[in-house]
């Protein structure tokens, strides 16, 4: 007779029989460790240098058990509330970008299972100039007290995964050597949670006037689904708007590929960027749908139609080009390495720089964040590691600050994007969901966004455009 027991993903019933240690959520899609006391024993040598793990060979055990200290060392930081260099180290375990390690940090600073999805394992944001073309050298960042090494990649991935199957099933059968390190991964929870992404529609999803409502809007457009077809994605995250037609763009991370719908959400064309490893980190357009890419260390320009019109470069090496604006007059503000802004002339021209633009205020580093402009020149950037939005204005001039890391309202958890609307309000999206405030910072609503909103931007309109970690793109109609 089976047994059963809760996914502590989902709260789902799971029935269990077997000596299986991972089974699948048949609700969530989650692997979940099924706990010790319920599985079957599996038999092993009373030899601790001869023991072995089915399915399993080649695995290098001393190497995953000094992963382990390594996570250790992870879990301290956090718990001394040294987030950024938690952050930081786990980034250079795991390959995982920013945003993924700053969530999983917070996770085990709280006692909560670190959860490992099957997202990109692309490199983090902040670090990926030695893995593209025109490899661009790491530069130190002000305080930041351990380098993380770029190409990890999915081979990392995979080994942390090992490393936590053998943790558990080692635990399992009552291997002390191993069962203290593990207490790392998994807190002082029973089960580590595995997620994956629901398998999602081989074939284009397009569902428009469906106006389903969220809160602060109603979704009045879907499209996507995972593949590589019209209108399908990977790991889709850019999002920019033409205003002079209503179509949109939308890019996946990894691969250089871009794809061009009409208002509709009709598929009209895409262009691929060619290089090896080339990762696209931000994309906005301008007043005549020209087409802006951040993307190893330069900013790429393309027609609406995808013809390249010309390429953008750092004077100096030491700057990596990673999140760029347009402004009504045709030139540009870019973010480099989280913490230095440039204001750029059409023609790449440096007209500004502010160095330390966000740790000057807080005397914390910042190593990835996030820029967007409203109507009258005012910049608001994202500090995703400050778990904040900065406001200068058009100048540079510092303004205001809000936000804090925390699960209340007008706090953030994991920020990803920022956006301001035609009312010059400011959207944010992090764990909850996309957070509205005026445009002083003064909290207003939450737009409860069915799934991760990665990237976030307006049409002349007021409607916004997401991209999720559903590999969708979706249309917002906001009421108020």
């Amino acid at each position: 007779m089976p047994d059963t027991f809760t996914c502590p993903n989902c709260g789902a019933p799971l029935d269990y029989k077997g000596s299986d240690p991972i089974i699948r959520c048949p609700y969530c899609n989650s692997s979940v460790i099924v706990p010790d006391n319920l599985r079957e024993k599996p038999a092993f040598s009373s030899r601790q240098d001869n023991f072995t793990l089915t399915g399993m060979a080649g695995v290098d055990m001393k190497a995953m058990v000094n992963q382990a200290r390594r996570f250790k060392e992870v879990k301290e930081l956090a718990h001394s509330g040294k987030m950024d260099d938690a952050a930081r180290l786990y980034m250079e375990i795991t390959g995982a970008d920013a945003l993924t390690a700053r969530s999983a940090v917070e996770a085990l600073a709280n006692g909560m299972p670190v959860t490992l999805t099957s997202l990109s394992s692309g490199p983090a944001f902040i670090n990926t100039g030695a893995e593209i073309d025109n490899n661009i050298p790491e530069t130190p960042v002000r305080r930041r007290t351990a380098k993380p090494k770029s190409g990890m990649g999915a081979g990392c991935v995979v080994g942390c995964f090992l490393f936590i199957l053998a943790a558990g099933i080692l635990i399992s059968v009552g291997l002390p050597t191993l069962a203290s390190l593990a207490g790392l991964v998994i807190g002082t929870q029973p089960e580590l949670v595995l997620t994956s992404l629901p398998n999602l529609p081989i074939s284009p999803t397009v569902a428009s006037g469906i106006a389903k409502a969220t809160g602060f809007g109603s979704v009045d457009l879907s499209i996507g689904g995972e593949g590589t077809g019209p209108g399908l994605f990977g790991d889709v995250r850019g999002i920019a708007v033409d205003p002079s037609t209503g179509g949109f763009f939308a890019a996946d991370f990894e691969g250089g590929r871009v794809q061009a719908f009409d208002s509709q959400g009709k598929f009209t064309h895409q262009w691929i960027i060619p290089g090896k490893k080339l990762y696209i980190l931000s994309i906005t357009a301008d007043r005549e749908g020209n087409v802006y890419i951040a993307t190893g260390g330069k900013i790429l320009v393309f027609d609406k139609k995808g013809t390249p019109l010309r390429t953008i470069e750092s004077e100096d090496i030491h700057y990596y080009y990673d999140d760029v604006a347009v402004l009504l007059d045709g030139s540009m503000l870019v973010l480099s390495r989280g913490d230095t802004l440039f204001h750029l002339a059409p023609d790449g021209k440096v007209l500004e720089r502010y160095d330390e633009i966000i740790s000057s205020i807080t005397d914390d580093s910042e190593l990835s964040s996030r820029i967007a402009v409203d109507g009258i020149g005012n910049i608001y950037l994202l500090g995703t590691f400050n778990n904040a939005v900065f406001i200068f204005d058009s100048e540079g001039k510092f303004k205001n600050k809000f936000g804090s890391m925390g699960d209340e309202p007008g706090q953030f958890r994991a920020p990803s994007a920022i956006g301001i609307d035609g009312k010059g309000r400011i959207f944010v999206s992090d764990m909850k969901g996309i957070q509205i405030f005026s445009n002083d910072g003064r909290y207003i609503d939450v737009l409860k966004a069915h799934t991760f909103a990665y990237g976030i931007a307006f049409d002349d309109q007021g409607r916004l455009y997401v991209t999720t970690n559903q590999k969708m793109v979706e249309r917002y109609i906001i009421q108020k």
